[in-house]
């Protein structure tokens, strides 16, 4: 946890603080609930006054539509002025003179509209354009024919005047075709269409009050009254979020445009011909009534404060009142804390603070006699916790060896077995001198990795047969470049006939490493150039293995309690004092003892004693290797994900004649073993995707007869879980890194077992 520095408040301000703090957010929570009321309020009113709005605007904008219609529909039945110009076009006729007259009467027909901006156009009975006009339009007239061929050929369908909404080049149009019929013998004569646009002026004339029009066309905004063009791309943006979507189709919403609230609504207009990229926005603002809102908070807030400067200072002045006798106390109680334990109070009441100042004039004489316990106690609790500190930090050194073995392993196979399969060609005897020289590096490398891996693991108590002397190797091992780099020579005289011991191998480890690096630290600190003897004999039932260094020794007084917990020479922080302790334990349950001999100046010599149990044996002498392997005629299949040890056991099987096939994956090996017939099947045990034993599980249940011809290899620390497996299954499991002839016995042993 970090260390916060802690601040010195008084009871005036433990009591204030909470009562300012507790104004301050029933003031914040009062603002936030009256602005959050009334802004939904406001939203709700925006919106609801929207599509009030909305319903008018559509109302006005039908009976302005339904008004041109009427007053064009009666323009071209006009037997005065515009059927005569209309039957010009007959058969005999000059086409263009009766187009000029027709223009002409178009013209005239669009200019009493003043300023609006229109177009008109006269088409035949057959649909053809026979003439057009326009008046203070940029829109081409053909291109306008085009949006209105629809409209056009719905009145030609029908003989009734039509009105539509059209848009044509980004620009939207209410569009009037009214049919021009002979009234003697009601025969078509052509068709009038009145194209009148709505510009922004129109949007002027028919946008509601309080609220803003924007038209779209074409997906660009045609007219506004907004008139900030700036604005269009994000007024196209909401047109399509509100109207492209479903779910909000024909919903008012709320949105900001320029840090500018507005209720918005999005719609299609009525009789419109052509794709959805068009129709209108309505937006109404609410900014005014929103800053009428924010001022009245600001009212509010200032109220507020003025109420908690207040509440602060009435509260303050109380609790000063009440707080005199308090701050005497505090007084003595700083002069007690600062060491004079003669400080007293003097008793004026005989309420509770008189009570409490009696337990204080006590409490003083009953501090002064604890003191010094205290002092003592809290020494010894800071050791204790020091070489707690560091016993744990050794666990976490072992759990990291743990961690790491299984990627040494491999390549450390890898290594040994092309080093020997190198060896097995015809070199020359320096490549093979330079070959032995990697395959004993390389072996050293295995050695050492077992013996901290071995030291590592966290295992309860296993006893089983062991020899001394290996165990003795293994701790060499694992401390052999300290000793070397601080110039320590390792002198090992072992008995050959030592018998095997009934003993757990990893507790031995543990004793015997604890005693060679307490040698090793005092050696290195007391001489350039020293040495450990290591030695074991047989005396009858009992077993010696005595450690012998020339550093500095050690007094009787100190060899007394070399075996207490907690007891250690060396400074803070280096040693626990748990080591030797816990070897004393140890060999105590194992029914041996352990003696240590020193004195200033001559070293210190360390024996301990295990008893040979009936369980125990002599330690056989290391069987010869197996003979090559003739695997002519037999097929095996490597499964491995490591390409390495792949082509490793590759070679080294068809060196000695077997056929091999290789697999990287569980689920390649699968795949061979359902085309193909193998005599053995050799898998890594730990694997990405389908694993060993996931394998082996699979082909019990498909090809049993691969699953009983079927050994294991691995590169990492087995599980007693995965241990018992392997034996229940009776399934050998080859360690990494293996030498060849280690290989080789193993694969002997399947096929003689099969």
């Amino acid at each position: 946890m970090p260390n916060w520095p802690q601040t010195k408040l008084n009871f005036q301000a433990k009591v204030l603080f909470p009562v300012v703090v507790a104004l301050t957010l029933f003031m914040i929570a009062t603002l936030w609930l009256v602005r959050s009321r009334l802004q939904n309020q406001l939203q709700e009113e925006a919106l609801r006054t929207l599509s009030t709005t909305e319903a008018g605007f559509t109302n006005i904008l039908v009976l302005r539509a339904r008004s041109l219609m009427d007053k064009f529909s009666a323009t071209a039945s006009d037997q005065n002025a515009f059927l005569p110009i209309a039957k010009a076009f007959r058969p005999g006729v000059d086409p263009s003179t009766a187009a000029n007259t027709m223009r002409g009467k178009l013209r005239e027909i669009l200019e009493e509209r003043n300023q609006d901006t229109s177009l008109a156009l006269f088409s035949g009975p057959d649909g053809q354009l026979l003439s057009g006009a326009a008046h203070n339009s940029l829109v081409s007239r053909d291109a306008f024919a085009v949006a209105c061929a629809t409209a056009i050929k719905e009145v030609l369908d029908n003989g009734e005047p039509r009105v539509h909404f059209v848009q044509c080049q980004a620009r939207l149009f209410t569009v009037i075709s009214a049919p021009s019929l002979d009234p003697a013998n009601g025969y078509l004569v052509g068709v009038l269409t009145i194209g009148v646009e709505m510009d922004a002026a129109t949007a002027q004339q028919l946008r509601p009050l309080n609220s803003e029009l924007v038209f779209i066309a074409d997906n660009q905004v045609a007219a506004s009254t907004l008139q900030k063009p700036d604005l269009n791309s994000d007024l196209l943006q909401r047109f399509h979020q509100f109207n492209d979507n479903s779910n909000t189709r024909g919903r008012a919403a709320t949105i900001e445009l320029q840090e500018e609230p507005f209720a918005l609504k999005a719609g299609h207009l009525p009789f419109f011909l052509g794709d959805g990229n068009n129709g209108y926005l309505l937006l109404s603002s609410y900014a005014t009534v929103q800053r009428q809102i924010q001022d009245m908070q600001r009212i509010l807030a200032l109220g507020g404060v003025i109420g908690i400067i207040v509440g602060a200072a009435v509260v303050s002045l109380l609790v000063r009142r009440v707080t005199k006798p308090v701050r005497d106390l505090r007084d003595a109680a700083e002069a007690v804390g600062r060491g004079d334990f003669s400080r007293s109070i003097d008793i004026r009441s005989n309420d509770e603070l008189g009570e409490l100042a009696a337990v204080f004039n006590h409490m003083t004489d009953n501090l002064q006699k604890s003191t010094a316990q205290l002092e003592k106690t809290v020494a010894m609790l800071r050791d204790t916790q020091a070489k707690l500190l560091h016993s744990e930090k050794l666990s976490a050194v072992g759990e990291f060896v743990a961690g790491v073995a299984h990627e040494l392993n491999n390549p450390l196979t890898a290594l040994i077995g092309f080093s020997e399969l190198l060896q097995m060609n015809g070199v020359d005897d320096e490549t093979r001198q330079s070959l032995q020289r990697i395959s004993l590096s390389a072996e050293r490398c295995h050695k050492i990795v077992q013996s901290l891996l071995s030291f590592a693991r966290q295992r309860p108590p296993e006893r089983k047969l062991t020899n001394l002397n290996n165990v003795l190797d293994a701790v060499v091992e694992i401390l052999i470049y300290e000793l070397r780099t601080n110039n320590i020579k390792v002198v090992r005289e072992y008995s050959p006939q030592l018998p095997k011991l009934l003993v757990d191998p990893h507790q031995m480890q543990q004793v015997f490493l604890n005693i060679v690096n307490n040698a090793r630290q005092a050696v290195e600190a007391y001489r350039p150039h020293g040495s450990i003897r290591l030695s074991t004999r047989a005396l009858g039932d009992r077993v010696e293995v005595r450690f012998e260094d020339d550093g500095p020794g050690m007094s009787e007084e100190t060899a007394a309690k070399i075996f207490d917990p907690f007891f250690t020479t060396k400074p803070v922080g280096k040693g626990t004092g748990l080591g030797l302790s816990l070897s004393y334990g140890i060999v105590q349950e194992h029914g041996g003892s352990i003696q240590v001999k020193s004195s200033h100046g001559k070293g210190t010599t360390f024996v301990i004693e295990l008893p040979v149990t009936s369980g125990s044996e002599t330690v056989p002498e290391s069987a010869a290797p197996a003979p090559a392997l003739q695997g002519r005629g037999k097929k095996i299949l490597v499964v491995d994900d490591e390409e390495d040890i792949v082509e490793l056991v590759r070679r080294t099987l068809e060196l000695r004649g077997y056929t091999v096939r290789t697999a990287l994956n569980g689920e390649s090996a699968l795949r061979h073993l359902a085309h193909d017939a193998f005599d053995l099947v050799v898998s890594d045990w730990k694997m990405p995707g389908l694993n060993g034993q996931q394998l082996y599980e699979r082909l019990i249940q498909t090809q049993p007869q691969y699953a009983s011809r079927m050994i294991f290899m691995t590169g990492d620390v087995l599980s007693e879980k995965t241990e018992r497996y392997l034996q229940e299954h009776d399934k050998l499991c080859l360690t990494k890194p293996f030498s060849l002839s280690d290989f080789e016995r193993v694969i002997r042993q399947t096929f003689e077992a099969a």
